[in-house]
């Protein structure tokens, strides 16, 4: 690192900080709670650092970066990592001039308020996989306590169409010029609306600019490339035209586990490289290399090589997915830190031995059990599989025994209630007759057994 920041950064160098914007009132505790767990204490100390210097520092005046130093306690290489870190995240842009000395301009960007950082879909999304659904609650409850409407009441604002026009009104519907969706992004727009009019689509109402922004960020965070773009886009749009916004992100997780694994999407430097991931490459390159490969090899090898939901698409008929199955299994498959190929397995073993049955009890006991082992793998989750199968048939036979009653409590019901409501209409036109205490409590006693008899 050293090399590299002298080429860029020295003590003597000038720098002169600049703010254009204020910044929100709950700027300390959206750097600390939120922005720190993804840049780092030292980024977030050093932008806490230019914030207190920008409010004190005169006109035309600099200060040294030797000064920073001393004042921050970091040496020059931590400061510049993690300057860069604020560039990368959004929160600060530098400037070089150079002359008789090189002088550096670092213009603070305002960091999002506690509500626009919870809904920017990137930052949000990177949060939750750095600290957790649970801890990502807990944050929001501190941060954003929205204030909701009831239910109960009705949206009666006026809108603008209903009030004002800027052209004369005509019968005839106003065009859509693809070009004035959103020209600043990088997708490719004129392709996407070409795949999306050969479905038959209509494209303005799902390539809209909220949209293509929601889209571009999904996409960088879940490495998604165009052609996976386009199996996304087409596979989240309703039959109303328009983008599901949920079910987009989680074909993207799809694709990003596929290719992955199960490590979720974090904020890395360019040069380094997470150890799973280091591994699940090693292990993906010897099975590419093995042209031998047994039955038990190319089973594991095609649970490492797909995601649960092509898994459910290959055990239907139509090739179609259930989304509430798939979005069962992504959530337990997050809550139990289990690996793709692990889930792969899991759901096979389940669909097998529970005629075809995604049990959610069912699954979600053995998918806590092999949490608890540290089952990592597609060939550990085989092998226990294989050696606590009589476990795991027991554990089914309940689950189906509690399925069993709960359905003959909702439609057993006593012989005496059956005749009642069979002669209902008999009794509604009969005047109604007040039954004797002695009847009242027989009557008492056959609904106590009748309960009773599935409590055994």
């Amino acid at each position: 690192m050293s090399m590299e920041r002298m080429k860029h950064l020295l003590p003597n160098d000038r720098m002169k900080i600049i703010q254009h914007e204020a910044f929100f009132t709950d700027v300390d505790s959206v750097l600390t709670l939120l922005y720190q767990p993804l840049i780092g204490k030292d980024a977030v100390m050093l932008f806490q650092f230019l914030k207190e210097e920008v409010a004190k520092q005169l006109p035309d005046a600099s200060s040294s970066h030797h000064y920073a130093m001393a004042m921050l306690d970091m040496t020059l290489d931590e400061f510049y990592e993690s300057r860069k870190r604020l560039e990368a995240i959004g929160l600060l842009q530098t400037y070089q001039e150079s002359g008789s000395f090189t002088t550096f301009y670092y213009l603070l960007e305002r960091p999002f308020s506690a509500q626009d950082f919870f809904e920017d879909s990137m930052l949000s999304v990177l949060l939750e996989h750095q600290v957790g659904q649970e801890i990502m609650n807990q944050l929001k409850k501190k941060l954003f306590n929205k204030k909701r409407i009831p239910e109960s009441a009705e949206n009666i604002t006026t809108s603008f169409d209903d009030v004002f026009t800027t052209v004369a009104p005509k019968e005839q519907p106003v065009k859509v010029d693809r070009k004035d969706i959103y020209t600043e992004t990088k997708l490719p727009i004129d392709w996407l609306h070409k795949i999306l009019k050969q479905q038959q689509l209509h494209t303005p109402s799902i390539l809209t600019r909220s949209n293509i922004i929601f889209m571009e960020k999904m996409i960088k965070i879940y490495d998604v490339d165009h052609l996976e773009l386009e199996k996304a886009v087409i596979w989240a749009v309703t039959e109303e035209s328009t983008l599901d916004r949920k079910e987009f992100h989680a074909m993207c997780k799809d694709i990003y586990y596929k290719k992955h694994g199960t490590v979720p999407p974090r904020l890395y430097r360019q040069d380094e490289q997470p150890p799973q991931q280091k591994e699940t490459n090693v292990e993906q390159e010897q099975s590419s290399d093995s042209s031998h490969l047994s039955k038990k090899e190319k089973l594991i090898n095609h649970f490492e090589t797909i995601t649960h939901r092509e898994l459910l698409e290959d055990q239907s008929n139509s090739g179609v997915a259930s989304m509430k199955e798939v979005d069962m299994i992504t959530e337990m498959m997050e809550e139990h830190g289990l690996e793709q190929p692990v889930m792969n397995v899991l759901v096979d073993y389940v669909l097998k031995r529970n005629q075809n049955k995604l049990a959610k009890n069912y699954l979600e006991t053995i998918a806590a059990h092999w949490s608890r082992e540290k089952i990592t793998t597609a060939e550990q989750a085989m092998d226990i599989a294989k050696r606590e199968h009589g476990m795991y048939q027991k554990w089914r036979q309940k689950n189906n025994q509690r399925q069993q009653t709960q359905k003959r409590n909702s439609e057993v019901l006593p012989k005496w209630y059956k005749e009642q409501k069979e002669s209902g209409k008999q009794q509604k036109a009969k005047p109604k007759q007040n039954k004797s205490a002695a009847e009242l409590e027989k009557e008492k006693k056959e609904l106590e057994q009748f309960f009773k008899s599935f409590q055994k």
